[in-house]
């Protein structure tokens, strides 16, 4: 399945406008289903078999919908099959009785070979949802996801709601895999000074869970000192020693979901989760700091380069220069600026 498709992925009911080229990519049938249609007695019972044909193939599920059906979607059904079609029609006009427009759901369910979710698959549902939040903890890539999976798997789609249930005890399962892989490797000592330096209060008056996670505004010496200086505070709460074994995704999640609240606010998120947010937090701005202080120096250093460059008039050993200028630079930032 192509990625337009899953756009219509767990339709309640049909799109109020669709284009000539997905009528005919969904709503187009093979030898097999046209002799399925053109076996129902009557044009209004052909035309609502081919109407749930194509909205099953089009969203993985059941036409309930009693809106009215579009007439450009009529008129293709009714070229698809060689009959005359209503201009304005519903599904409730359309079905007289209940009990035909349940026979016409199971029909297009068997030419189709869709089927109700078994308690085995729900469970293979799950293991597949486990291995996928290795790679995407985002609930609503996991909620296109399942609705992906379920419609290859040939599984009529459940409702949001339904699948939304399984995502959230799958991230919750994540969430207390990952808070004994923290408490195992971490020492709880070092865990309760985790997250009281992320509640400390620095000499402006702004926490340090803020002043960890705030960009540098350019790379200027002072910016580059303050970077060294986050540096030096996380290694000095032994972050680098720990939580090697954790996935960058999971560090990511969990850290941008802390930095999302205010200070205040995540203080009071019950275990395990603020364990978890906090040691991802520390651990994703260790990273974070790094890689900036890497590239600040580097632009700094160019910036340097390019100043005494368009000084020099003369002949100059170039490596000697660079070296120079990149010793001066570690000790400004080692002055602090």
């Amino acid at each position: 399945m192509q990625s337009w498709q899953t756009t219509y992925l767990g339709l309640r009911e049909l799109p109020r406008e669709i284009s000539t080229f997905k009528l005919q990519s969904f709503f187009t049938y093979s030898r097999t289903e046209r002799e399925l249609i053109n076996a129902r007695r009557g044009n209004a019972h052909k035309l609502g078999l081919a109407l749930h044909i194509g909205f099953l193939r089009l969203s993985g599920r059941l036409l309930n919908s009693v809106r009215i059906v579009p007439a450009m979607l009529w008129q293709h059904l009714g070229n698809e099959i060689g009959i005359a079609t209503p201009e304005l029609s519903s599904l409730r006009a359309l079905y007289g009785r209940g009990r035909t427009l349940f026979d016409h759901q199971q029909l297009a369910c068997e030419v189709l070979g869709f089927q109700w979710m078994t308690e085995h698959q729900r469970r293979a549902l799950v293991r597949t949802l486990r291995d996928e939040v290795a790679r995407c903890a985002d609930r609503d890539q996991l909620l296109v996801f399942a609705r992906l999976w379920l419609y290859r798997t040939k599984i009529l789609i459940l409702r949001d709601r339904d699948i939304r249930v399984l995502v959230t005890a799958t991230l919750g399962q994540l969430e207390e895999e990952t808070a004994k892989t923290i408490a195992t490797a971490v020492p709880p000592e070092l865990l309760v000074r985790w997250r009281d330096a992320m509640a400390a209060l620095r000499p402006d008056g702004q926490t340090q869970q803020s002043w960890l996670w705030a960009a540098p505004a350019k790379h200027s010496t002072k910016q580059i000192g303050e970077v060294f200086e986050r540096i030096e505070l996380l290694y000095a709460l032994n972050v680098h020693k720990h939580l090697d074994d954790l996935s960058g995704l999971i560090v990511r999640r969990y850290a941008r979901r802390l930095a999302s609240r205010p200070t205040s606010v995540g203080a009071r998120i019950k275990e395990p989760a603020r364990t978890v947010e906090v040691a991802c937090f520390l651990r994703h701005c260790l990273f974070t700091a790094t890689d900036q202080a890497i590239l600040m120096v580097q632009r700094r250093v160019a910036d340097l380069w390019r100043t005494v460059a368009a000084g020099v008039t003369g002949t100059v050993n170039w490596a000697d220069l660079y070296k120079t200028l990149l010793a001066e630079l570690v000790g400004l930032v080692a002055q602090g600026g």
